[in-house]
């Protein structure tokens, strides 16, 4: 245990502020802070509905399958230049599962079930590269994480 008179470093715990709602045409979404340079949500989709085809250049993602069940899309970084020798494939993705998603490596959710995602990642700050989208948003990329 640290002396507690050495004030030098000393760890602690906190509450932070609730996360605003944001509306996105396929559900919405709960933002929560984290460390610094870590970020969290909470992304409600609804059935039927699904994410833009999409990579962030800086962001790496860890997406837990909290309730539902969808369709995954999901490539890794040679996927967007040579498709044929590096096709982005499709997965099931049930409750209980997470997707690993690295910086540069496109990947789309379309939900068969209502979904709740929790999402973990790093570089919140940097808008993704929408490659196809249903809602009109390909050329979009000051809207973060959709």
């Amino acid at each position: 245990m640290p002396d507690t008179e050495d004030k030098r470093h000393v760890k602690t715990s906190w509450i932070s502020k609730k996360g605003g709602i944001v509306e996105k045409p396929w559900g919405y979404e709960i933002s929560w802070s984290a460390f610094s340079g870590i970020h969290g949500k909470n992304l409600f989709i609804k059935k039927g509905h699904k994410t833009s085809l999409k990579y962030h250049n800086l962001k790496s993602e860890a997406l837990f399958l909290r309730s539902g069940s969808a369709k995954v899309l999901h490539g890794n970084e040679l996927s967007i230049s040579s498709p044929s020798t590096h096709p982005v494939k499709e997965s099931l993705f049930s409750e209980g599962e997470t997707l690993h998603v690295q910086s540069g490596s496109p990947y789309r959710i379309i939900a068969i079930e209502d979904c709740e995602i929790v999402e973990i990642g790093n570089h919140s700050d940097h808008s993704p590269v929408r490659l196809e989208d249903d809602y009109g948003r390909v050329n979009e990329q000051n809207e973060k994480n959709s």
